[in-house]
C-alpha cells in the first residue's frame, strides 16, 4: 500500500486548536505537510473563551515538538478582513497555500420553531458565511498554482435532529445544510482550476458536544468509536492531489467512510396529473424502500441536467 503524503502542501485548519481540528493537523503534519493553525480561543457557543492561551498556540507547540513545521493565528473566520490575515498568514510563513480545512464552529442553537431567533445570525456567520470567507481569501492563489483542496465541514445533524425533549435545533442544523449546498457549488466551477471542494459530515464525540451528550448512551458509544482522529483519518484522502472527486460529501466516523447522495425514485408521471392521482399512486412517488430503509430502484441527481434528463425518462413530455 503507497503511503499518500502531503510533503510541500501548506494546510490552513481553522479551529485547529482542539478536537477534529487538532486531528487533522496532527495527521497532516505526520504526513509532511506545513500547518497554519487557527483558533480563535471561543466557546462551543461562540463567546470569547477564557483561557489564558490560545488553544491554536497549544496545538502548534505539539507539532513542533515533534518535528513538524507549524505556526498559528487568531483570527476569526466570522470577518472577511480576518479571512485573509489567515491566508496572508500561510503565504508570508511558507509561500502557498493548498489545502484549507474549514472546521471552526460553534454548537448553540434555537429551536426551529422559534427561528429566525437571536442566535441565527451567528451561526450563519461563522458556519456559512466562515467557510466562504476563508475560501474567497485564498481562491486566486490557488487558481493561480492550478492547485488546491478545500474541505468543508457540514454535520451529521443535517439528516434531522431532535433533543430529548422533543424540540429539534434550528440555525445550527440550517447553516450546516447550506455547507453542503456550497460545497456542491465551488466543487462544480473549481474543478476546471485544479481546486477541489468536498465536505464531511462528521458525527465524532467533539468538544462541540461532549457536554450535551457525556454520560449518556451515545456519548459512551460515540467517546469509545468516533474519535476525532477516526474522522481525519477518513477525510485526509479528500485533501491529497490524488482525490478524484469534488462537490460531494461524506459522512466520516469511527473508520467509515460513505459518500452522502441526492437521490429518488422514478415516481409516478400523468400528463394531467390530479391531487387525486398523487393520492392513488402515492406508494410510486415515495419509491421502494425497506424496513432497514435500504432503497431500490433509485436514481442519484448529481446535477440539475440529471434531474432534467430523469424527468424525461419518467415520460414528461411525451405525447
Amino acid at each position: 500500500m503507497t503511503k499518500l503524503n502531503f510533503d510541500g502542501r501548506v494546510a490552513l485548519i481553522t479551529g485547529g486548536g482542539g478536537s477534529i481540528g487538532r486531528a487533522h493537523a496532527m495527521l497532516l503534519g505526520s504526513r509532511g505537510a506545513k500547518l497554519v493553525i487557527n483558533d480563535f480561543n471561543t466557546t462551543v457557543a461562540g463567546d470569547k473563551g477564557t483561557t489564558a492561551e490560545n488553544p491554536g498556540e497549544r496545538v502548534v507547540r505539539e507539532l513542533r515538538a515533534l518535528g513538524y513545521e507549524a505556526v498559528s493565528n487568531a483570527d476569526s473566520v466570522g470577518d472577511p478582513d480576518s479571512a485573509k490575515r489567515m491566508v496572508e498568514s500561510a503565504l508570508d510563513h511558507f509561500g502557498r497555500i493548498d489545502i484549507i480545512i474549514n472546521n471552526a464552529g460553534i454548537a448553540v442553537c434555537n429551536n426551529i420553531h422559534e427561528e429566525p431567533a437571536a442566535l441565527y445570525d451567528r451561526n450563519f456567520n461563522i458556519l456559512l458565511e466562515g467557510p466562504m470567507y476563508v475560501a474567497r481569501a485564498a481562491w486566486e492563489h490557488m487558481k493561480a498554482q492550478k492547485f488546491g483542496r478545500i474541505l468543508n465541514t457540514s454535520s451529521a445533524s443535517i439528516f434531522g435532529f431532535n433533543q430529548p425533549d422533543g424540540n429539534w435545533w434550528g440555525s445550527y442544523v440550517l447553516a450546516k445544510s447550506a455547507v453542503t449546498a456550497y460545497t456542491r457549488q465551488l466543487g462544480g466551477y473549481g474543478e476546471q482550476f485544479g481546486i477541489k471542494t468536498n465536505a464531511i459530515l462528521p458525527l465524532a464525540y467533539s468538544r462541540m458536544n461532549w457536554d450535551l451528550l457525556k454520560g449518556t448512551p451515545e456519548g459512551d458509544y460515540l467517546e469509545k468509536f468516533a474519535t476525532p482522529e477516526s474522522v481525519a483519518a477518513a477525510s485526509a484522502y479528500l485533501l491529497h492531489e490524488e482525490c478524484p472527486v469534488s462537490g460531494a460529501s461524506f459522512s466520516v466516523s469511527g473508520g467509515r467512510i460513505a459518500r452522502v447522495v441526492y437521490a429518488e425514485p422514478l415516481g409516478y408521471h400523468h400528463p394531467t396529473l390530479t391531487p387525486e392521482h398523487v393520492r392513488d399512486n402515492w406508494a410510486t412517488a415515495m419509491g421502494e424502500v425497506d424496513h432497514e430503509y435500504k432503497m431500490h430502484e433509485f436514481y442519484e441527481i448529481p446535477n440539475l441536467l440529471q434531474e432534467s434528463m430523469l424527468m424525461q425518462t419518467a415520460g414528461v413530455g411525451r405525447t
